[in-house]
């Protein structure tokens, strides 16, 4: 297509030569002739003067210049079209279950489902329609996984766990396995029971190696259109609310709930039984401790609101000159007392 034509189909506006070729995109700073960029950082708009690209996608408010631009009112998700346009996702394998997979007599598979070779689904389990299975999955007893979802290879669906409609779980991930729970008795950790389940919601995506606790009782439970990256811990009795984002290394401790539309930045930890609210960010590596409102920002271990934490971060940097300020004023504080103290008369009081 040429880039008039791109334009179109991702409701933008060409500021330039429309009729260049379009093959793929690439990354501004190494995009070719025929490629298309985008530009949505501002510390990557020094690639600019010297880019190659056919057009760039670039917010609606952007300064014509020497480049071909496609202008657009939210360019980000101008690129996720672009790109779904023109490279797509990642191809399915065919229909049909492998020879080798085990698919128990008992279990329900729906039409259009792919079952690769080594997968396993047990007794009472339930498959949606179109859903694909990669090699080594394996879906426990019970268990439920519902229209158009993707588990790639090696993932893990424990027993009477469930899934929702079009939910991707990537390599290596398991879903369901026995919370943290232990009562300690006269030196020893005893084991609890860990009767629960763990509820996935509809849109959900689970990036590589992250562990959902199943609850010791009722359910832990992720809402719709959550995104979790990889290496992601959510302990047992936590329920995640509707469209949160978790950035890899991030954990959640066991009974917390969070409201809808929370980030949580890489390595985040939140201890557990706390609520915290719509709409809150949290910062890289940031400790909570205590519940947080709603539309609120922290950072910092323990996490506080952003603004305190900035400040306690830039004094922070300037420490090491404070404790030799904080040295040379002692030292000139006990010389002006030696000097007071040797002109205070004999047998004075004052």
């Amino acid at each position: 297509m040429n880039l008039n034509e791109l334009a179109k189909a991702i409701d933008g506006e060409v500021v330039g030569d429309g009729a260049r070729e379009v093959t793929g995109l690439a990354p501004l700073e190494s995009a070719g002739a025929t490629e298309v960029a985008f530009l949505v950082n501002p510390r990557y708009e020094k690639y600019m003067a010297a880019t190659q690209a056919a057009g760039v996608i670039v917010a609606a408010d952007y300064p014509a210049g020497d480049v071909t631009l496609i202008r657009c009112a939210d360019p980000y998700f101008a690129f996720r079209q672009a790109m779904v346009l023109i490279h797509g996702f990642r191809s399915k394998p065919p229909v049909g279950t492998h020879r080798r997979a085990y698919v128990d007599q008992r279990a329900s598979v729906a039409e259009g489902v792919s079952i690769a070779q080594f997968v396993t689904v047990s007794e009472g389990a339930s498959v949606g329609a179109g859903t694909v299975l990669y090699p080594g999955v394996f879906v426990g007893p019970g268990a439920t996984i519902g229209r158009e979802c993707v588990l790639f290879p090696n993932v893990v669906i424990y027993d009477g766990c469930a899934l929702g409609d079009r939910v991707t779980v990537h390599a290596n991930s398991v879903i369901g396995e026995d919370g943290f729970g232990y009562a300690t008795h006269d030196g020893a950790h005893h084991k609890i029971p860990q009767v629960g389940r763990v509820e996935i919601g509809d849109d959900v995506e689970i990036g590589a190696a992250c562990a959902i606790d199943r609850a010791t009782l009722g359910a832990t439970r992720v809402g719709a259109g959550t995104k979790l990256s990889n290496q992601i811990a959510i302990g047992h009795g936590t329920r995640l609310g509707r469209c949160n984002l978790l950035v890899a290394q991030a954990g959640i401790a066991g009974s917390t709930t969070t409201g809808d539309y929370c980030a949580f930045a890489g390595q985040a930890g939140v201890v557990g039984h706390l609520r915290i609210g719509d709409f809150v960010r949290v910062g890289a590596q940031a400790g909570v401790t205590n519940d947080i409102p709603d539309r609120t920002e922290v950072w910092g271990t323990p996490a506080m609101p952003l603004s305190d934490a900035r400040r306690r971060a830039v004094v922070g940097r300037h420490l090491p000159e404070m404790r030799e300020r904080i040295r040379a004023l002692d030292k000139e504080l006990a010389e002006l007392k030696r000097i007071v103290a040797a002109q205070r008369p004999q047998g004075g009081t004052d």
